[in-house]
């Protein structure tokens, strides 16, 4: 989770759940339907945008919409994993809640959007290119942060939705788009393909964890904030980059100039 989910807890989750039932229960909601759109529509938005990125084969919509609704059933997942330490992340010690951080959150939730992209997309004829790991690890981590969203906005209220679907999305994306460019390799090496995965998932992990300690800790305005959030995608970016250098489809163009 990122923002300040990590000092929330889960029971902000949990009530932004039974909120959403008793709200379904009474029929159309149009605060519901609101929420819904506010924490849908941005991420919507941003895996079109990335999904441009690609300049050479951009990803069918059907491989692109399973992967991410596999991003979103990786939330009660994740919800489950941290349980068992929500005494530690919303009352333990600073050093308690960053092992936290890094240890369950950062690592469990990376790990189950890698896993997503993993079991939806890797061994798909789709996945032709190393950028494609970023793509669909980006729109996995999507996802996982549209239901993130709305479960915070049904216990929080829609003004924190700004931030999240700036802020949070575009953080989830960038994470798992991070550890998606070295799952891309590891599809398409020849050998070492194993240490290219955990090489993708250590690095999303650790950039997620680091997301949350600085927040948890205080180290960081909302400026800051903004500026790391730009950081992380100046890094999408130039992954993107890198990526396309080694598309088949790169070199087929230099060819037949």
């Amino acid at each position: 989770m990122t923002l300040t989910d990590s000092c929330m807890g889960l029971d902000s989750i949990g009530n932004g759940i039974f909120r959403m039932v008793l709200v379904s229960k009474r029929g159309i909601n149009m605060r519901l339907f609101f929420l819904v759109m506010a924490s849908f529509l941005p991420a919507g938005f941003w895996a079109w945008f990335f999904r441009q990125q690609d300049r050479y084969e951009q990803e069918p919509l059907g491989p692109l919409l399973l992967t991410f609704a596999a991003g979103m059933l990786a939330v009660p997942a994740a919800v489950l994993l941290e349980e068992p330490f929500r005494s530690s992340i919303d009352a333990g010690s600073l050093l308690t809640r960053v092992v936290v951080a890094f240890v369950v959150v950062g690592l469990g939730e990376e790990a189950l959007k890698l896993l997503a992209v993993y079991i939806i997309a890797y061994r798909r004829a789709e996945f032709s290119e190393v950028i494609d790991g970023m793509i669909y690890g980006i729109t996995a981590a999507l996802g996982f942060a549209a239901v993130e969203n709305l479960l915070y906005t049904l216990a929080f209220g829609i003004e924190i939705a700004p931030a999240r679907a700036l802020v949070s999305s575009l953080a989830h994306g960038a994470f798992t788009g991070l550890g998606g460019y070295h799952l891309g390799r590891a599809r398409f090496a020849s050998q070492g393909a194993g240490r290219e995965i955990f090489l993708g998932l250590i690095t999303a992990a650790s950039l997620h964890g680091l997301y949350n300690t600085l927040i948890i800790a205080g180290l960081i305005s909302p400026v800051g904030l903004l500026v790391f959030t730009a950081l992380l995608y100046w890094g999408v970016i130039r992954r993107f980059g890198q990526a396309a250098l080694q598309s088949p489809f790169h070199a087929e163009l230099d060819d037949s100039k």
